[in-house]
């Protein structure tokens, strides 16, 4: 209805359940209060008032809402306007700030408006009991604390699972130049020397020239063994034979999104493995629209999770939230630089809030 009567630039800041009439709150009918902005006018530029009306089955009266360009006023389904236009210049801030990062406008203003919704609540609440006055009065370090909690709320972040049974396999697949064997080496290093568990690596990239060797040398400098697949009747042999090892890792090679067959090559050496969890690993120096076609296309293959790699070479980072708030598909970690192990990190909801604000 707020976007209905202001248009669709308007921006929820807050809404909450309230009573009406009654005694103390007690006995009476339920309403909605209303926090919007909006910095459209009408064509005569001037501001325009227009009711909202609500659905039939509501139990709520008509109520206006004017619009009031750069400010928002609080209004009620049933209930008069408060005084006076409230700024909310610092989500409005964030708002632009997430579109200019490329995020989708619509995941944008949800995300704002979630972010915004866990401020009644938040200690900052109790210093600035009126909610323009947080809104205006809200620092850098509040808006992001409720940013990552609205990024918590709209993505997902999951770690691995240990398996009963058998070692966990993890494989990493994605296009080609992202990152994928420098990232088993980073995940290798840190499972054997910091967690200290047993580990081997295998790849079926027997293509790219010297991918067999590079992999090699980080097999040799760990002491894990290597294991190059050929056919895909070999891999579940050579998971069998590393059925000592709590973790086994397995490079594959880089394919094209917009090749189908090369990515469906993939699926026989994938297929049957136990305990397997598919990494799909994409660029986010990539453009969105090629990140969504390589999700597109790899989502053939039994993909987990995701990692963005080259977040130290990337200007943005909307396509990351972009591509795991339309997904669904867990995140699991952040590539930061070439150096083995140290450039990698677990994704959290507080990081990739922290990546959307980076500009700012």
């Amino acid at each position: 209805m707020i976007r209905g009567s202001l248009g669709p630039g308007a921006l929820i800041i807050q809404s909450r359940p309230i009573r009406q009439g009654g005694i103390f709150g007690l006995m009476g009918t339920e309403a909605v209060e209303v926090v919007a902005a909006s910095d459209a006018d009408d064509d005569t530029g001037r501001t325009q008032d227009s009711p909202l009306r609500p659905d039939a089955g509501h139990n709520a009266a008509a109520s206006a809402v004017p619009r009031f360009p750069g400010a928002v006023r609080t209004a009620s389904v049933g209930q008069a306007e408060s005084d006076g236009p409230v700024r909310a210049s610092s989500f409005r801030r964030i708002y632009d700030q997430l579109v200019e990062q490329g995020v989708l406008p619509k995941l944008a203003r949800a995300l704002v408006e979630e972010a915004v919704c866990r401020f009644p609540s938040s200690p900052f609440a109790e210093k600035f009991p009126n909610v323009g006055d947080r809104l205006e009065s809200a620092s850098r370090e509040d808006v992001l604390q409720a940013l990552t909690g609205a990024v918590a709320k709209t993505i997902r972040v999951e770690r691995s699972a240990k398996p009963a049974t058998g070692p966990k396999v993890i494989a990493l697949v994605g296009p080609t130049g992202v990152g994928k064997t420098t990232t088993i080496a980073k995940l290798a290093t840190i499972a054997k020397m910091r967690h200290g568990l047993p580990t081997a690596l295998a790849t079926i990239d027997t293509y790219r020239i010297g991918a067999v060797d590079q992999l090699r040398t980080y097999a040799e400098l760990l002491a894990v063994p290597l294991a190059v697949v050929q056919r895909p009747e070999q891999m579940q042999q050579v998971i069998e034979s590393f059925s000592d090892k709590a973790v086994v890792f397995v490079d594959t090679i880089g394919r094209s999104p917009r090749d189908h067959d090369r990515v469906d090559t993939l699926r026989p050496f994938l297929g049957r493995l136990p305990n397997l969890e598919t990494h799909l690993v994409v660029s986010c120096t990539a453009k969105y629209d090629d990140v969504l076609l390589a999700h597109e296309t790899f989502s053939r293959l039994p993909i987990r999770r995701l990692v963005f790699s080259k977040v130290d070479e990337a200007v943005s980072f909307g396509s990351v939230y972009n591509l795991a708030a339309q997904s669904q598909v867990p995140l699991s970690y952040l590539t930061v630089g070439q150096e083995v192990p140290d450039d990698i990190e677990v994704t959290t909801p507080g990081r990739i809030a922290e990546l959307l604000m980076r500009a700012a």
